[in-house]
């Protein structure tokens, strides 16, 4: 059957998974099937129609850590997501990792994608040293793929001046909540979360800057709660900070 839109393509792709396939084998399978569709020029207008008209849809896509992350599908047994990126000539993204395994097929206008490889030991989280190891321009059509945590290291962005959109399919995350931003001119990287997080992170850190009691009280009394083990894991450095 000849793949026309996203429906036929997240069916096919769900075969694909079930078939219990290597992650390697995976990949380049999924790289043929996303390239299918990333080549059909149709399919994706009506979702920036919808973008542009339809509040309902606007309001129903969730704040992710990115904010040109334009969320199309979710699979019901939550195995894979397909997301589009919208990327805008002049605006430098960060170099950062991932959580999961991804496809990424360059869809409207091309995109240059630098791949880069963690060469510290990791033991300080927040530092960090990553090498350029590759760089590509991908035209609508051509695929990429990144891995979890540091096998998925890359920055892409737009070029020619043009607005680019790419599709991108994740699997599920092997580290939720959180990504890396990676800064290749001071050696540093930076924990990066949903808004909704990023605003408790903040405070976070806030309470690590207030050398009180009460402080440390909220900060034990988060560690206690049900937060999610990235949070509190903010909540032990700021104790850290607060105990000197």
């Amino acid at each position: 059957m000849s793949m026309i839109n996203l429906e036929q393509f997240t069916q096919q792709f769900s075969l694909m998974l079930n078939s219990q396939k290597e992650l390697s084998q995976l990949v380049e399978d999924g790289r043929k099937l996303l390239g299918e569709l990333v080549s059909q020029p149709e399919w994706f207008l009506p979702t920036l129609s919808r973008l542009v008209l339809d509040k309902a849809f606007i309001a129903s896509q969730w704040q992710s850590i990115d904010a040109n992350d334009i969320q199309l599908f979710f699979s019901p047994d939550k195995a894979f997501s397909v997301r589009a990126f919208i990327w805008e000539p002049g605006v430098t993204y960060p170099i950062h990792d991932h959580g999961a395994w991804g496809i990424v097929g360059a869809h409207i206008n091309q995109l240059r994608e630098k791949k880069y490889a963690r060469i510290d030991d990791g033991t300080d989280i927040n530092y960090a040293q990553v090498k350029l190891t590759a760089d590509a321009v991908l035209s609508p059509g051509e695929t990429t793929y990144v891995l979890p945590l540091n096998d998925g290291i890359h920055q892409m962005q737009a070029i020619n001046n043009q607005v680019a959109v790419s599709i991108h399919v994740y699997g599920p995350p092997v580290r939720k909540g959180f990504i890396h931003h990676f800064d290749p001119h001071t050696n540093t990287l930076q924990r990066v979360y949903t808004p909704a997080n990023y605003k408790q992170t903040l405070a976070i850190k806030t309470l690590g800057s207030v050398p009180s009691s009460w402080a440390e009280d909220v900060l034990q009394s988060a560690l206690k709660s049900d937060n999610p083990e990235y949070i509190k894991d903010e909540c032990r450095l700021s104790l850290q900070k607060l105990k000197g």
